[in-house]
């Protein structure tokens, strides 16, 4: 509680005799849901004898303004900022959620992508490994997930290998390394850098270092499980069985079906 003068341009000046008195008349007329506040989330009040016994009550109290931070307030400025944060990592991935997902297909892959956030599978170390064709739905799920850990307070980030394999060696080793610095990793498109076998070994390292950190894992991959077995071989493979879950997406590329969605104005 701290002291602070009126300022008749953001509100009213309530005077109540207690705190809870002063939230509940502020609930009534919140716009908050609105995204908006007419104190800034700092509600102004005076205190009154009413409803308290005359001692509870300071004769100089009375004229004080005191400001009372909201905690609805705080709670909105907490997830304008987690989905700030969202929006820097997964870019325009941030419009794939679990709700625009079509679960029809798949069903399988989503109630998994859903278990594992919904159980905070990161925090036990728990990796999930999604397989498939091209389209299938694979990174709408894996940024589904990594949206969902960051509004929920965890460090987490999205990383497509494929673009990583386009730097140069150093910069590309660097992000790697960098990975490991997460609570939480969703990798997209695991195989499509093997053709650069220089990388193949930073990828194994990170994974080392997250078997040994017990950090949570979601990878995408093109490739067969029987294919991503080999490419992996035996001692990683048999590191990722002790954490990892994999499901496989199928079906028809869902890019066909959006294709013509985006070009349907030539018709």
């Amino acid at each position: 509680m701290q002291s602070k003068a009126p300022d008749t341009k953001t509100g009213q000046i309530s005077r109540v005799s207690s705190i809870e008195d002063l939230f509940e008349e502020c609930r009534k007329t919140c716009t908050i849901e609105e995204g908006w506040c007419p104190y800034q989330g700092e509600i102004p009040y005076t205190l009154t004898n009413e409803g308290l016994e005359a001692e509870q009550l300071r004769p100089e109290d009375a004229n004080i303004v005191f400001t009372y931070d909201c905690p609805i307030w705080q709670h909105k400025q907490l997830l304008d900022k987690r989905t700030q944060r969202v929006k820097k990592r997964l870019g325009p991935l941030a419009s794939h959620t679990f709700d625009n997902f079509d679960s029809s297909r798949n069903y399988k892959a989503f109630e998994l992508a859903q278990k594992y956030v919904f159980h905070k599978a990161w925090e036990q170390g728990g990796w999930l490994i999604m397989y498939g064709n091209y389209g299938t739905g694979k990174t709408h799920l894996l940024a589904a997930i990594i949206q969902e850990a960051i509004m929920n307070g965890v460090f987490a980030v999205f990383a497509s290998l494929a673009k990583i394999s386009t730097y140069e060696f150093e910069t590309a080793k660097n992000k790697l390394s960098e990975l490991s610095e997460y609570d939480l990793i969703g990798l997209d498109d695991f195989g499509v850098e093997s053709a650069q076998n220089w990388l193949t070994p930073h990828i194994f390292k990170l994974f080392d270092d997250l078997n040994e950190s017990k950090k949570g894992l979601v990878m995408t991959t093109n490739m067969s499980l029987q294919g991503l077995q080999e490419l992996l071989g035996d001692r990683i493979s048999d590191r990722i069985s002790q954490h990892a879950i994999a499901v496989e997406l199928t079906g028809e590329s869902m890019r066909k079906s959006l294709r013509s969605e985006n070009v349907s104005w030539a018709e």
